[in-house]
């Protein structure tokens, strides 16, 4: 009898191992692969502080720019995609396949009309684009402006009419609330991060503050500060530890 359940032990092994072998794993086997996550704007001033947060974090990153040249010092550590998010078959084709979208676009507006600029226009095709993807698509981290959260009295400094109607940078805010009412009448799976007052500090700490609608203040009432790679800390510890589905946060050092 104790013979016979020795064998009946060693057959057991073995079929367990040669499952393991035609499954493609060796015994022992099972270190999860890299999460992956695609950064528009990965050239841009806030967009390669994502970058080198996420290298940090050991994540697979594929940065999409359209000027490849700027990421010349990320070759051979990030797949370099050349695109327009604008363009929604090809934005369908890239985010497919990836845990993590996150988007930081801008620039000076050109145009007039705050329903023309960039994160007005990206926030319209990116919820064209995932929207049918339901919860098969990945999720999106949209970077936000200041100038849309709460300052006081429950409303934005362009509510409260803070912000004059020829001010050259007018259309961007506006253009920001376009993005923010779009993705809050959407159903994909979104979040706007947003630094409280610029990114005017220097170097990564680790250490931040968190915030919602309102705007993050320092103890003497003046609203807050971030660096660039506290604020790509944020984005990622949001990303590893949900906080914010389908709102926005600021954050602050």
């Amino acid at each position: 009898m104790f013979r016979m359940l020795c064998t009946l032990q060693i057959l057991l092994i073995a079929l367990s191992t040669s499952y393991a072998a035609d499954a493609g794993e060796s015994p022992g086997a099972g270190d999860a692969e890299s999460p992956r996550v695609l950064i528009y704007g990965a050239s841009g001033r806030i967009g390669n502080k994502i970058v080198d947060e996420a290298l940090m974090r050991g994540y697979e990153v594929s940065g999409v720019t359209r000027n490849p040249s700027r990421l010349d010092a990320y070759k051979g550590r990030i797949d370099i995609v050349v695109s327009d998010i604008l363009d929604r078959d090809a934005t369908r084709r890239l985010v497919s396949g990836f845990d993590t979208v996150i988007v930081s676009v801008g620039g000076t507006p050109t145009d007039s009309n705050p329903a023309n600029y960039i994160a007005a226009t990206a926030a319209e095709s990116l919820i064209d684009v995932l929207t049918p993807m339901g919860e098969d698509g990945p999720r999106l981290i949209f970077v936000g402006n200041l100038f849309t959260l709460i300052y006081e009295d429950g409303k934005s400094l362009l509510e409260l009419g803070r912000v004059r109607d020829d001010h050259p940078n007018r259309p961007m805010f506006e253009g920001h609330k376009i993005a923010l009412d779009a993705f809050r009448a959407s159903t994909i799976d979104w979040t706007i991060a947003t630094p409280p007052n610029g990114l005017r500090l220097e170097g990564r700490t680790g250490r931040v503050r968190w915030g919602g609608d309102e705007l993050l203040r320092d103890p003497d009432g003046t609203p807050s500060g971030i660096s660039r790679e506290d604020f790509a800390y944020a984005i990622f510890e949001e990303i590893e530890e949900p906080r914010y589905r389908q709102t926005r946060f600021n954050v602050a050092r």
